[in-house]
């Protein structure tokens, strides 16, 4: 019979075990693990103290960078500058203190048990540290140069020996995890024996936790072996360190060392050739004898009480029930939509398979293996680190291989499985993608939506007891699915990418397809909007608040099960005093705070719940999901960052420029351009981990330059060439006849603006400004262009000014501006002469600034802003502005007059009266809400009046009124701003704190001539002139509210109800804008069109606030009940019936033709009543000087 290969692999490791303990080499532990597991934390007093110093220091240094440079940290393409993150530390808090109960030595058995998973979870963190380490090896600092920099001869063995500690650290942790995994192993055993009483009580559970905790740690060892095998560099450099070593053994003396210390390296690195860097590690772990009761030579049982683990069948039941399990469910979640960290298991149960294998050498279970082996079919390969990959069938065949070959195996061939596998991934990836996007964007919606109703818990104190206790659980379990959503379609599309991208970058021969660039583009943005939104989200996620609701929910089944449990201990039979000490344990945990090393305790305690049935299946799987999100709450950041951690980018680095070149051509996607920066950011941390080259940043920097310069050459400059073409283009169409403007609907126009309003973007630590960097090109390209033409100075110069205004870019000028001022077609006297036409044609905008003219028929139409009036100031003067102040107030006079007269006639005021007497009466009735009803009524009563010539009605007479008088507010408002731009180029070079009232004073008792002097005394009246007549302190809309105050006069009673009209006035203003927009685009068109007319919402504000009339047209409650109504009509609207019995297919598609049709018409009413009411706010501010 042929020996296997496990006990080959056996017996040469019986002749040399690497990983025993050898006297002659002392190599000083670094004290990696030499501290307690659960020490006492300091006093939180001192970490405040020290956080509240770092934080003091941050906002001074932030402060003064953000007034140097003015860059805008804040806004949310960036990564936060202080991150904080949250975990428990309890003071003097051991693992003894917790895990109590009436029964000692379930509560020794289960410390241990929980304090070695806890070692190992420690060692897990260091471990994947030495990783990035082995995986970063070999990498040059040479991705910015333009040819692959070779090593010297030497550089190899220098590089390598850099590492030689980091090797013997692993050696070390190796130790330790075989050291773990034997105690648990014979831990196991032992709790299993037949002939100890205690197996009566521990058959009867299957312990999960520590064999959890056994794959954890084998699978680390694996890994380590897929990195050293992966990594040519390893390999290649380690054997130039064999051979060197062998030249120096022959005369030590020659390179400055002697025989001894040669001897004891040649020993470590035999060693370390044997384990570490052998790429069969695991294999050599595993044939380590596992029982330590029997002896190694002999194979004779120390102690007959004590079966030896291969004859121990009920221990193995349990192992073979635990894989069982396993696979049934990663033959159901793998590949669904319930996956979310099932992947990450894999590697852990297959290598449980191998130490059973192992362990019980003459059972191959070859249906088991059969069925890890057909899960290939689902998950070929898994992550595991960074961009190794572990592949599934590699691991069944090289570390637990059957003695017989299966022909029944499914599927026959691996690879050909795997490359059919990246075929199907690649086709189905785009759909896959969009079925996640969708998620995605729903999930994005619900959060802000949640964030938007945070309002609402102020009125928790007004309803009672019951109902708020029914509304807290509702908003707790609506933050419970947004986490764990968040994290299945993070994990989800973590797991499309990955395999996407990593499973090409394994198989050489077949390359990713480039067409699915803006897919991979997507999911990577997508990974980092997650990221984003549970960082900066976190009012919303609140995980400490959720986490407190779900202890209390668990607390409560536990303690129903423990008080019936305590009635009827006896009834529950073996095991019982055993679950009885679990519950207890669990009860006091869930009743304290909770952290990372309790959390494992309760994992563990729930193979104690559900071995009776001391829990109804419903209560079963209630705890269980609790448990399970509190495992997902208290360690939310760990599973954030890893189902959104993109460290694999450094290796995926050939696809940067066609990631950046789609971006580029698809405008619509520049502002989500921070994402995928922030992704390939994140193997930084690797990068500056690498301990191969001198120094240990230059990786890291080079990597940096060449993101960089990919994109400067793909983003950044098309950019600048589109741009310079653009202007040229635009510019010489005007001054050559024989070139044509592009034309949009038949040729492509890149919406060149969406690429530069991003602004700023931060590659690693470097923050790019888009606009100075595309000046600084543009800049240059004229100034070298022009210097060779000079006759196109002018050319260049109206380029120039294009530039400033179609893309906000500030160029410097091409040559000196001549002393002249062209203020355009339009000077503020003109306004002056046609003031009555100027306010009726031109309507404003509240925002910009901005008068536009209202157009019919006309194909082009005028804009008036801040730069015209302030050409018009430099050409007559600063006298200009008092004229137009006064002219205004005189046309204010009269139509204010006009106003009172409206209101006066007693067919306005008996309606407004009954409206007022009508609200006092039913006010408590109606909620403080004046009836959008009562208002539409009054609308129809005022229409019914009569009409005029044009088709106008009263109401719209009046309403075109307060927009006359409100475009005249306006109109002065941009006068002062106006005033303000001169006045700050004027002022330039005059101190801040100057007083110009000593240069007299001064110039006379130096001495000066009376010229002088007289000449000092004009400049300080130049000086006061401009401070005075540009102060800040003079605003010009206040003093015309003073000026008008008198109109609040007993004569003047029928005023008193003009905020009950105004409801009625936003109704046809709201009516006026949906007509107006809707023929925007049409062709002959008979009326009016215009965009915004935010002039009659600035009347509005000044009336009010004139009329002292404010906080009366707040209690009207106005806004609120827009709201609520169009709620209701939505809600109307949406459940309106589609289908009747016997109703044919067209009458069916009318009606939802009808109600897709009421329910856009409702909406653009709404956005329209929601644009008034922000531009209503927004005039407050203009009056608060009152």
């Amino acid at each position: 019979m042929k020996k296997n290969r496990f006990q080959q692999q056996k017996e040469e490791q019986k002749k040399q075990n690497y990983f025993d303990e050898e006297e002659d080499i002392d190599l000083e532990d670094d004290g990696l693990f030499g501290k307690e597991v659960l020490t006492a934390s300091k006093p939180y007093e001192e970490y405040f103290q020290k956080f509240n110093e770092l934080y003091n220091n941050h906002i001074v240094k932030f402060s003064a960078f953000e007034e140097d440079y003015q860059i805008p940290l804040t806004q949310p393409d960036y990564e936060s500058i202080i991150q904080s993150h949250f975990m428990v530390y309890e003071k003097n808090m051991g693992l003894f203190d917790f895990m109590k109960s009436d029964n000692k030595v379930f509560d020794k058995i289960s410390a241990s048990f929980v304090f070695i998973d806890n070692q190992i979870r420690q060692i897990e963190d260091q471990f994947y540290k030495f990783l990035d380490k082995l995986t970063i090896y070999g990498e040059l600092a040479d991705l910015h140069l333009e040819e692959e920099r070779k090593l010297t001869d030497g550089e190899a063995e220098i590089m390598i020996c850099r590492m030689l500690g980091q090797f013997k650290q692993i050696y070390d942790i190796i130790k330790k995890l075989i050291n773990y995994i034997t105690h648990l192993v014979n831990q196991l055993n032992l709790l299993y024996n037949k002939k100890d009483p205690i197996s009566k009580i521990i058959k009867i559970f299957n312990l999960n936790f520590p064999l959890d905790t056994i794959g954890r740690a084998l699978q680390l060892i694996y890994i380590l072996d897929n990195v050293v095998e992966q990594n040519d560099y390893l390999q290649e450099h380690w054997n130039y360190c064999k051979r060197m070593l062998k030249i120096v053994k022959p005369d030590p003396t020659k390179f400055n060392s002697n025989a001894q210390n040669v001897k004891q390296l040649e020993k470590i690195m035999i060693r370390l050739d044997k384990t570490v860097l052998s790429g069969s590690c695991l294999q050599s772990v595993l044939a380590q004898n596992w029982d330590q009761n029997v002896h190694e030579k002999t194979g004779k049982e120390k102690n007959a009480n004590i079966p030896a683990i291969k004859n121990n069948k009920e221990f193995f039941n349990v192992l073979n029930t635990y894989l069982k399990e396993r696979y049934e469910l990663f033959d159901k979640t793998l590949g669904t939509a319930k996956e979310m960290f099932e992947r990450d298991l894999l590697l852990p149960t297959f290598c449980v398979y191998a130490l059973v294998r192992q362990l019980y050498q003459n059972d191959e279970n070859r249906d088991l293996w059969k069925n890890l082996w057909s899960l290939q079919k689902k998950v070929p390969m898994v992550d595991g680190h960074s961009q190794v990959l572990c592949y599934l069938s590699k691991f069944l065949m090289e570390v637990t291989p059957l003695s017989k070959k299966s022909a029944t195996m499914d599927p026959k061939d691996p690879i050909a499985n795997f490359k059919n596998y990246l075929q199907r991934l690649s086709a189905s990836f785009q759909s896959s993608l969009t079925a996640q996007y969708v998620a995605f964007t729903t999930w994005i919606v619900r959060v802000d939506s949640f964030s938007c109703s945070q309002a609402s818990f102020n009125n928790i104190d007004k309803i009672d007891r019951e109902r708020a206790q029914r509304y807290i659980e509702e908003r707790m379990n609506q933050r419970v699915i947004l986490v764990l959503q968040g994290l299945t379609i993070a994990s989800q599309t973590r797991n499309l990418l990955q395999a996407l991208l990593l499973g090409h970058f394994g198989l050489e021969e077949q390359s990713l397809d480039m067409s699915l660039s803006k897919d991979v583009v997507l999911a990577v943005e997508m990974l980092k909007a997650i990221e984003y939104y549970f960082e900066q989200k976190y009012d919303v996620f609140q995980p400490a608040l959720i986490q407190n609701h779900i202890t209390k929910n668990g607390q409560r089944i536990i303690q129903q099960v423990l008080e019936k449990m305590k009635a009827n201990l006896k009834s529950f039979g073996t095991g019982g005093a055993e679950i009885l000490g679990a519950l207890q344990i669990l009860n006091s945990i869930l009743k304290s705070t909770l952290s990372p090393l309790k959390l494992q305790t309760m994992y563990y305690l729930m193979d104690f719940m559900v071995a009776k049935d001391i829990f109804t299946n419903s209560e079963k799987e209630d705890f269980r999901n609790i448990l399970w999100k509190l495992d997902k709450l208290i360690l939310l950041p760990y599973y954030v960052k890893k189902v959104t951690a993109s460290t694999y980018f450094y290796w995926c680095r050939e696809l940067l420029p066609s990631f950046f070149q789609y971006i580029y051509q698809h405008p619509s996607q520049a502002k989500r351009f921070q994402f995928l920066l922030n992704a390939v950011s994140d193997c930084s941390i690797q990068l500056k981990d690498c301990m191969h080259l001198e120094n240990p940043d230059e990786l890291f920097d080079s990597f940096r330059q060449y993101v960089v310069k990919e994109f400067y050459a793909q983003y950044l400059q098309p950019l600048a060439r589109d741009i310079e073409d653009y202007l040229r283009i635009q510019v010489h169409t005007v001054l050559i006849e024989k070139i044509t403007a592009l034309n949009p609907f038949k040729q492509q126009v890149k919406d060149l603006k969406r690429l530069l309003d991003i602004d700023y973007v931060l590659i690693f630590d470097s923050i790019v400004n888009l606009r100075t960097e595309i000046n600084q090109i543009l800049n240059e390209t004229f100034y070298n262009i022009n210097v060779l033409n000079m006759y196109d100075q002018e050319t260049y110069e109206q380029m120039r000014s294009l530039a400033n205004s179609k893309f906000g870019l500030n160029l410097i000028n091409v040559y000196l501006p001549t002393q002249t001022v062209d203020q355009g077609n339009f000077d503020v006297l003109n306004v002056l002469k046609n003031i009555q036409q100027f306010f009726t044609k031109y309507t404003y905008n509240l925002y910009q600034q901005q008068f536009v003219q209202v157009t019919s028929e006309s194909k082009q139409v005028y804009s008036i802003s801040i730069q015209q009036i302030a050409d018009s100031i430099r050409t007559h003067g600063i006298g200009i502005l008092s004229t137009t102040v006064n002219s205004v107030y005189k046309f204010l006079q009269k139509k204010i007059q006009m106003f009172s007269q409206f209101l006066f006639d007693d067919l306005i005021q008996s309606p407004l009266v009954r409206e007022d007497r009508f609200f006092r009466e039913k006010k408590d009735e109606l909620d403080g809400q004046y009836p959008y009803d009562r208002a539409e009524v009054l609308y129809k009563e005022i229409k019914k009046m009569g009409t005029f010539d044009d088709g106008s009605n009263y109401l719209d007479k009046f309403r075109t009124l307060i927009t006359q008088i409100g475009n005249s507010l306006a109109f002065v408002r941009l006068l002062r701003s106006a005033a303000l731009h001169v006045n700050s180029k004027c002022l330039e070079y005059i101190p801040s704190q100057y007083n110009s009232t000593q240069l007299e004073s001064l110039t006379r008792e130096a001495g000066f001539s009376d010229a002088t002097v007289s000449t000092a005394k004009e400049l300080e009246e130049i000086f006061t002139l401009y401070k005075s007549s540009f102060s800040e302190k003079i605003d010009y809309i206040n003093l015309l509210l003073k000026a008008f105050s008198s109109i609040n006069t007993p004569e003047n009673e029928h005023l008193s109800l003009f905020y009950l009209i105004v409801p009625t006035l936003t109704l046809n203003f709201i009516e006026k804008m949906l007509i107006s927009k809707d023929q925007i685009g049409k062709k002959n068109s008979t009326t009016e069109v215009f965009i915004s007319d935010d002039g009659f919402i600035l009347g509005i504000q000044f009336f009010l606030t004139l009329l002292d009339q404010k906080a009366q047209f707040d209690s009207l409650h106005w806004r609120k009940e827009i709201k609520n109504k169009f709620n209701l009509d939505m809600k109307s609207a949406k459940t309106l019936a589609t289908t009747k019995p016997n109703q044919s297919q067209r009458a069916t598609d009318e009606i939802n033709m009808q109600k897709e049709l009421s329910l856009r018409k409702l909406n653009m009413q709404y956005d329209e009543f929601q644009m008034f009411f922000y531009a209503f706010n927004s005039c407050k501010i203009l009056f608060l000087g009152e």
